[in-house]
């Protein structure tokens, strides 16, 4: 019979993962900020994107490549999805290793902005607007 204290019990046990400091707060809630906003500007350039191409009802073929303009969006939409999606995994395990993910969080915003905007810029020029 055991005497003194408590019986031993499995949810007292020390995980292996125990010794570890809890996560910096400012840093997970400047890489959560940042990758909603990185979300966000992608969704709503997908949305304006579709609406671009969905009322270019007129296009001259001197002017005007409608089938370049939906090349750039496409294309464009394609690589800010895929830099979100990566920059979001690898911010998710910078964080589960208690390294600074804030970096590269807003790596993956300043990215998705300018895939965005060049894929603006190349819909402007297929277009001619």
């Amino acid at each position: 019979m055991q005497s003194g204290g408590p019986l031993p019990q499995p949810w007292n046990h020390p995980c292996p993962g125990d010794d570890q400091p809890p996560p910096n707060g400012w840093d997970v809630a400047i890489s959560a900020a940042a990758l909603v906003l990185a979300v966000a500007v992608a969704s709503i350039s997908a949305v304006a994107g579709l609406f671009w191409l969905l009322f270019l009802d007129y296009c001259p073929p001197e002017t005007c490549s409608a089938e370049n303009a939906w090349i750039a969006v496409c294309v464009a939409l394609a690589v800010a999805a895929l830099v979100t999606a990566v920059g979001c995994l690898v911010t998710i395990a910078r964080i589960s290793r208690r390294t600074a993910a804030w970096p590269v969080a807003c790596g993956t915003v300043v990215l998705c902005v300018c895939a965005c905007a060049i894929g603006f810029a190349g819909y402007v020029s297929a277009t001619g607007i």
